[in-house]
């Protein structure tokens, strides 16, 4: 393969990787940094990349010690982890040498809801010895002669000593804590800051400490808490600026100004503190404590202006600030299940919603409660009465339904009838006058990608969400409302991830007004690892938004019928093979799914309890389990078969749908990202390494090995394309060079299943996930 990747980044890939190497010859000795460089070069070989291979690899470490095993889990996760970092750090190398593009007129809104579902497998400690590397090696990029490797030596020596995963299960305020790090800290924060001068919005919110559903640890003290901890940071920062601002402010009372009115501004500024000091801790009444110190800012603002005829620079930060978070907190989003909404409007009192909305209106007593949660959000809407009952709920705990409630459609049902349903609902008494009154005409809808994808696969998930989507805006605006779409998506192609653009491709222009969206797990550490990557990121919102006229071509109703029947096509295949029960014994015995419980990833529970069933598997916990024994089969099966079956007329069909549509474009663009990622052989040990009956095992791997020669086949006849990434080159070799590097942990995966040894598996489940950019 042809060398794409720059020179710059293999040089510092190449500089750093070499260090981790020398700290590994001291901790291990030269046999132990031998045998770990043996094991890197033969996974690199041709034989070490076939099933016979990596089984032989199998059979010689399995006779090693376990704290030797660990030792060369230990060593190639951190690998793994090095490249990421050092990739990161070009990535933020080269954003900061681009000149900023002059920006265009305002493109809405961008609202990023940050979560943490189980999909982050590094512990903190790791995670913050690897952002002050990334720093050293965007520092290295910008003056090499100047690269401190002592400095280098030292934070990989440190981390050596740290285990990759998380030792222990978080809990709901750990989760919070980690979130608000990163979102909150200081070069985050003139982020949201410079958005706002530019006209162009950035918000967060969370589910954490909000999100019940499924989640017996949140009620009314961890929405508090959470609350609480995302004050704490914006206090903190508020009352930094403010001091600084009175420093600044001082030595004017004895300057040539008018000494009376400095020191009657100096008097009043210096009264504020008492103020600011007034809200550091949130508790009942909160808000108007909260509106008061917004008022006083406006107050001060307004007198240093007429003393000086310019803002001080420290208030207009503030009061910038304040306009983004104007509770001082970040707003949480609740969730729960519509059935238990409905249980709690009957008079279940002591539910955890119940007290969660009780608490909420004692912090927001005749203030507006969205300053605190900004959305009540209803999974599993199934029917008009789900989302009155969510109504309902809300007017009888706030006074009035002051927070909108949103229904999120996540099943291939609730896709499909969620026109009719929202149709329903605005034809009931009343619901109009509300959402006109207290949601400012906007009505929220939440599309889930991740359920949909694991009941019906990528393809047809897409589609319905696609078709949802269009028909919903459709509908909405024939309220005179307007429509707001939350995608809750994740990082993995499995669960509609991709890049913005390919996210966005097919969006409706109304998805691109307000662009709502989750970010989970370690996707967070990646968006918000430095504010230009997070800033580039934003931009990408705003590039997709002025594209709207291209895109924006109808799609005729021959091409969606065809789109329509490659989906329900690819879905009957689909779930033909996840409703096998023996796929199901293949789920248990051929992956790490029941041990879940152990990898400690997050504080909601990895699994739903009693035996395994395609309805009781999580999304996030199922797609951990394709991305783990790298066969990632949910965005892949059903299309290489239903592609063979199509006459030439019909292909030439889907070939120009490639061409002109954007939601079929941008899933093929995803499925070659993919395909590129697959390690067939690395899933036929896994299947060889199980329990399961010999026959089987050659029944499914019949199956994958024609499936996946056949989708291969159809992606390069659909795209005319022979490159899996031909768009995105460097992506392609990157994942070329990483690949093998992976094996060694696979292969030792196996090792602590069969062993039941928990700390190898939480190692080789993190440095897995390093090596394929996401857990799940």
């Amino acid at each position: 393969m042809k060398q794409v990747l720059p020179k710059e980044l293999t040089s510092l890939v190449n500089w750093s990787v070499t260090e981790l190497g020398k700290v590994i010859a001291e901790k291990l000795g030269q046999k132990g940094y031998t045998r770990i460089e043996r094991i890197r070069r033969f996974v690199k070989s041709p034989e070490g990349q076939k099933k016979e291979g990596l089984l032989k690899l199998k059979k010689d470490l399995e006779k090693l010690s376990a704290v030797d095993q660990y030792a060369i889990a230990h060593a190639f996760s951190l690998m793994l982890e090095l490249i990421n970092s050092c990739e990161s750090a070009y990535r933020t190398y080269r954003l900061q040498q681009e000149e900023t593009a002059a920006q265009e007129a305002p493109y809405g809104m961008i609202i990023h809801v940050l979560t943490a579902h189980p999909t982050e497998s590094r512990s903190s400690d790791i995670i913050y010895y690897f952002a002050k590397i990334q720093k050293l090696l965007t520092n290295r990029l910008k003056r090499p002669e100047d690269g401190d490797t002592d400095l280098l030596h030292i934070y990989l020596n440190w981390v050596w000593h740290l285990p990759m995963s998380k030792q222990r299960k978080p809990s709901v305020m750990d989760e919070a804590e980690y979130i608000y790090s990163l979102a909150l800290k200081n070069e985050t924060l003139k982020v949201f800051i410079q958005q706002r001068e530019l006209k162009q919005p950035f918000y967060i919110r969370t589910w954490v400490g909000g999100d019940k559903d499924g989640h017996p640890g949140v009620d009314e003290k961890t929405m508090l808490g959470s609350l609480q901890l995302s004050r704490g940071f914006l206090y903190e920062w508020v009352q930094t600026k403010y001091k600084q601002y009175l420093t600044d402010l001082v030595p004017l009372a004895h300057s040539s100004y008018d000494k009376k009115d400095i020191r009657r501004l100096l008097g009043k500024s210096k009264s504020l503190l008492t103020i600011i000091k007034s809200i550091r801790k949130i508790s009942h009444g909160d808000a108007p404590r909260v509106h008061k110190l917004r008022e006083s800012f406006d107050h001060i603002s307004k007198e240093y202006r007429s003393c000086f005829g310019v803002d001080a620079p420290a208030l207009h930060e503030i009061r910038s600030l304040m306009r983004v978070f104007p509770g001082l907190v970040v707003p949480l989003e609740f969730r729960e299940d519509s059935s238990l909404v409905h249980e709690a409007l009957k008079g279940h009192k002591s539910s955890n919603i119940v007290r969660m909305l009780k608490s909420l209106d004692k912090i927001s007593p005749h203030h507006d409660p969205r300053f605190y949660v900004r959305g009540f959000v209803l999974s599993n809407t199934e029917s008009a009465e789900d989302i009155a009952a969510g109504v309902l709920l809300t007017k009888k705990y706030l006074k009035e339904c002051r927070i909108p409630v949103v229904p999120l459609f996540e099943s291939a049902a609730g896709l499909e009838n969620s026109v009719a349903i929202i149709n329903t609902f605005l034809a009931l008494p009343r619901q109009l006058q509300v959402i006109k009154k207290f949601w400012s005409r906007r009505l929220e809808v939440m599309v889930g990608y991740s359920d949909s994808a694991k009941e019906n696969g990528s393809l047809p998930s897409r589609v319905l969400i696609e078709t949802a989507v269009n028909d919903l805006e459709k509908t909405i605006q024939s309220y005179d409302l307007e429509p707001i779409f939350f995608h809750g998506s994740g990082g993995s192609i499995e669960r509609g991830g991709g890049s913005v653009q390919e996210q966005t491709a097919w969006w409706p222009a109304s998805a691109l007004n307000v662009v709502k969206v989750t970010v989970q797990g370690e996707m967070i550490y990646r968006n918000y690892s430095s504010s230009e990557i997070l800033q580039r990121q934003l931009q990408r919102f705003c590039e997709s938004r002025r594209d709207l006229s291209p895109r924006r071509t109808k799609t005729d109703a021959k091409t969606k019928k065809l789109l329509h029947h490659m989906a329900s096509e690819v879905r009957a295949s689909y779930q033909g093979l996840v409703q096998n029960p023996d796929f199901l014994d293949l789920i248990e015995h051929a992956t790490p799914y029941v041990f879940l419980k152990d990898l400690k990833m997050g504080s909601r529970p990895a699994k739903r309890q009693g035996t395994v069933n395609l309805r009781s598997l999580r999304a996030i916990p199922w797609v951990l389990c394709w991305t783990q024994t790298r066969i990632l089969f949910p965005t892949w099966w059903g299309v290489g078969s239903f592609w063979q079956s199509l006459t030439p007329a019909q292909k030439s069909a889907y070939k120009k749908a490639f061409r002109e549509v954007p939601v079929f474009r941008s899933y093929i663009k995803a499925l070659g990202f993919t395909l590129a990622k697959i390690e067939l052989p690395v899933f036929e040990m896994y299947l060889y390494s199980s329990p399961l009956d010999r026959e089987v095992v050659e029944s499914f791997l019949t199956s994958f090995h024609s499936e996946l020669r056949l989708c291969h086949k159809a992606f390069v006849e659909i795209t005319g394309q022979k490159k899996l990434l031909w768009y995105r080159e460097w992506l392609e070799e990157s994942i070329h060079l990483r690949s093998p590097l992976i094996h060694p942990l696979n292969v030792l995966q196996l090792i602590a299943l069969k062993n039941r040894d928990i700390p190898l598996l939480r190692e080789t489940v993190t440095g897995v996930a390093s090596g394929m950019l996401t857990t799940g």
